[in-house]
């Protein structure tokens, strides 16, 4: 019983052992984490030096989608180059509700939000956490309902 409590203390010992923090060495540079690519951006800071980059095209379909947006919603329209079903980079414009790039409230950590794409020829909506295009659910099929007696 002695044997099998102190081969686990030394177990215990062990795991604290490797898990404690490295020591920086001589010499070496501590840097910083690499800071994550912009995702998604606020259409009101398209064109600035650290926004996502649009060519002209781009630009002008940002552009002609705000023009297109009540002008209420248009403090909230953000933008994004997302991945869709087929491989390829769209041009995303969406309505971010006021939230923030992540597209969750605050305070809610696991929320899971996917926003309407407005510029977009099919129904489809754009993830912020993937950012990712997500095709619609679609509905379950139609049965027939009998009336049994």
């Amino acid at each position: 019983m002695s044997i099998r409590i102190a081969a686990s203390i030394a177990a215990a010992m062990v795991f604290c052992a490797c898990s404690a923090p490295k020591g920086a060495t001589s010499g070496a540079a501590v840097s910083a984490p690499p800071k994550p690519a912009v995702m998604n951006a606020s259409v009101s800071r398209a064109g600035q030096p650290d926004a996502i980059r649009l060519d002209p095209a781009q630009r002008a379909e940002v552009d002609a989608t705000v023009a297109k947006a009540p002008a209420a919603q248009r403090p909230r329209l953000r933008y994004a180059l997302a991945t869709g079903d087929d491989g390829k980079v769209h041009l995303v414009v969406y309505d971010g509700e006021g939230l923030g790039a992540a597209g969750r409230h605050p305070g809610r950590k696991h929320e899971y939000i996917v926003f309407k794409v407005l510029n977009a020829t099919t129904p489809v909506h754009y993830d912020p956490q993937q950012n990712s295009l997500v095709s619609p659910i679609p509905p379950p099929p139609q049965r027939e309902t009998s009336v049994t007696k």
